[in-house]
C-alpha cells in the first residue's frame, strides 16, 4: 500500500481514480475512437505500461534538454502532470448535450413529415360547385366555344350569340348576335389585356370587339372557311381555319395580315401560344401537332412535326412550370394524352384514355392536369379526369355531364411582374385621390388565379369546378409545426 496516498493521487492526476475524487464533476459520454473506460481499473494497466525493468541508454541527448522536453509534454501550464487523450469528459455546464439537439431535430423532422402529409392531401370533388344553363350551345368538336379572361369574365358562344358571364357577381350580358344566315361564332378568345374579344365565324370572318364598351371594333380577313381556333400573343392574333391555314394578324395596323402558313393537311382545330410567347403549338384534323418558333413562323419552317397521334388534335396545353413541356390530346380514334419535350421533339409520356380528349388544363398549384372527354366506349365517357404529372397516374374522375364534354376553360393568370406593377399603380392612385378610381385594378388583383375550371357540355350546361384549389390543411398540425420552428434552433455541427 502506498504510504503517501496524497502523492499517488498527484502523480496519477489523469487517472480515473483521480477524476472520481476531484471536486469538479465530469461527463463521460465516450467517443467512437476513445471509448468510455470510467468503470475500468486502469491503475494497474498504467503501472504495467510505465514500469521499466531496465534503463535504456540515452546517447547524445542532454539531460537538461530531456528534462525541458518532459516538462513541455507532460506538465500543464500550472505544473501539474498532463496526458494527451486522457479519458475524462468535459466539465459539466449549462450547455445542452448533442443528444438533446438530435432529439430536437428528430421531433422537427416528425412534425414536418406529418404537416407535409396533411398539407398535400388532395381530393377530387364529388360534384360541381354550380351549374349554368347554356341553351343553343353547339355540339361541335372543332369549335372553340368559350374563353375565360383575366378580368374574370367568361365569353361563351351560345348559338348565334356571344355572352359574357361575370364570375364575381354571376351577371350575364350579351356582347353580340350574328344576324347572317348560316353563320355563327365558331371560336372566341380574350386578348392578353382582357380589353378585347376576338370572335371567329363560320363564314371565315374574324371580328374584334371592345369588351368594356360592348362595341364592334373591326374585322380581320384572310381565311376562306370556318375559323375554329384563335390564340393571342400580345398584339398578335393567330387564327386557324378549316381552309388548313394559320394566319398571324397584327391588330395594331390596318393591313393586319403579317404571315400565313399552310402546312397542315386538314383543318386547324387547336392553337396555343406558350407563356413566354416564343413558341406556338398547332393541332389539326390530320392527326399532327406542329411546333413553331415565333420569329420563323412566317417562313413556314416549323421547329418540330409531332406525328404520334392517331386522331384529330384539338386539346393543347403548355405546362405552367416547365416551358419545354406541352400536353396534347387526340380525338376519338386516338384517345391519348401525350406529353412532349418541345426542345427535343420527343414524346416523354403517353396515357391511353379510351375516350375523345376535348380539353386539357394544367393545375398551376400542384403538378396535375385535368382532361375533359367526349365520345368513348369505356368508363371515361363524358368525364373529367385528374392526372398526376409526370407519372400520369389517374387521381380521380367524375361523370356529371349527360353528354360529352366539349371544352375546358380556366381563368388566365396575371404574371408576377404585372401584379407588382398593378400594386405600384394602385398605391399611387390611393395616395392621390384626384386620379381615377382604382376599383378596376382591385377587381383584377382579386380575380381567381387558376383555382376554378369551367366545363362546357353538349348537354347545354356549363359546370363550375373548384378542382384546382389548395389542399386542405390540418390547422392543429400546422400550429404545432409553427411552434417548433419558432422555439427551437438547430446549430450546425
Amino acid at each position: 500500500m502506498d504510504p503517501n496516498p496524497e502523492r499517488r493521487l498527484q502523480s496519477d492526476w489523469y487517472s480515473p481514480t483521480r477524476l472520481s475524487s476531484s471536486p469538479v464533476q465530469f461527463d463521460f459520454p465516450g467517443d467512437r475512437f476513445i471509448p468510455n473506460r470510467s468503470l475500468m481499473d486502469l491503475d494497474q494497466a498504467h503501472t504495467l505500461l510505465t514500469r521499466r525493468t531496465q534503463e535504456r541508454s540515452r546517447p547524445r541527448i542532454d539531460d537538461k534538454y530531456r528534462l525541458k522536453l518532459d516538462e513541455n509534454l507532460n506538465l500543464d501550464s500550472e505544473g501539474r502532470p498532463f496526458k494527451m487523450l486522457v479519458f475524462r469528459g468535459s466539465p459539466k455546464s449549462s450547455r445542452k448535450s448533442i443528444r438533446h439537439i438530435d432529439e430536437m431535430r428528430r421531433s422537427e423532422d416528425e412534425a414536418l413529415y406529418y404537416a407535409k402529409k396533411a398539407t398535400q392531401y388532395r381530393y377530387f370533388p364529388k360534384s360541381e360547385a354550380s351549374v349554368l344553363d347554356a341553351p343553343n350551345i353547339r355540339d361541335d368538336y372543332y369549335s372553340t366555344i368559350m374563353d375565360w379572361g383575366k378580368n374574370n369574365l367568361l365569353a361563351v358562344a351560345l348559338g348565334s350569340e356571344i355572352h359574357l358571364w361575370n364570375a364575381k357577381n354571376r351577371s350575364v350580358q350579351k356582347l353580340l348576335k350574328v344576324d347572317r344566315a348560316n353563320d355563327y361564332p365558331s371560336s372566341v378568345a380574350w386578348s392578353n389585356d382582357a380589353k378585347r374579344v376576338a370572335v371567329g365565324h363560320q363564314c371565315s370572318e374574324i371580328q374584334l370587339w371592345d369588351a368594356e364598351a360592348f362595341k364592334y371594333v373591326r374585322s380581320l380577313e384572310g381565311h376562306q372557311k370556318r375559323v375554329g381556333a384563335l390564340a393571342w400573343n400580345g398584339h398578335i392574333l393567330t387564327s386557324g381555319s378549316q381552309d388548313k391555314s394559320i394566319i398571324n394578324h397584327d391588330v395594331r395596323v390596318g393591313n393586319s395580315l403579317i404571315s400565313r402558313v399552310r402546312t397542315h393537311a386538314s383543318e386547324v382545330c387547336g392553337l396555343k401560344w406558350s407563356s413566354k410567347g416564343n413558341l406556338l403549338a398547332s393541332g389539326g384534323n390530320d392527326n399532327l401537332v406542329y411546333i413553331w418558333e415565333a420569329f420563323k413562323i412566317g417562313s413556314s419552317h416549323f421547329l418540330h412535326r409531332l406525328n404520334d397521334h392517331r386522331g384529330a388534335v384539338k386539346a393543347l396545353a403548355w405546362c405552367p412550370y416547365d416551358s419545354d413541356i406541352l400536353a396534347s390530346g387526340g380525338g376519338t380514334k386516338d384517345g391519348c394524352i401525350k406529353l412532349w419535350n418541345v426542345q427535343r421533339g420527343l414524346c416523354i409520356n403517353s396515357i391511353g384514355t379510351n375516350a375523345q380528349v376535348c380539353g386539357l388544363e394544367w393545375n398551376r398549384h400542384h403538378k396535375e392536369i385535368l382532361s375533359g372527354h367526349g365520345f368513348s366506349t369505356d368508363t371515361l365517357n363524358h368525364q373529367l379526369c385528374l392526372w398526376q404529372y409526370p407519372s400520369m397516374s389517374k387521381m380521380g374522375g367524375l361523370k356529371r355531364h349527360s353528354s360529352r364534354v366539349l371544352q375546358l376553360a380556366q381563368v388566365h393568370i396575371i404574371v408576377l411582374q404585372q401584379i407588382k406593377l398593378e400594386f405600384r399603380l394602385l398605391d399611387i392612385k390611393l395616395c392621390n385621390p384626384q386620379t381615377s378610381s382604382p376599383l378596376e385594378m382591385i377587381d383584377i388583383l382579386q380575380s381567381p388565379d387558376g383555382l376554378t375550371v369551367m366545363s362546357a357540355g353538349a348537354d347545354q350546361t356549363l359546370r363550375v369546378w373548384e378542382i384546382f384549389g389548395p389542399p386542405k390543411r390540418d390547422n392543429s398540425r400546422v400550429s404545432e409545426l409553427d411552434g417548433l420552428l419558432s422555439l427551437k434552433t438547430s446549430p450546425i455541427r
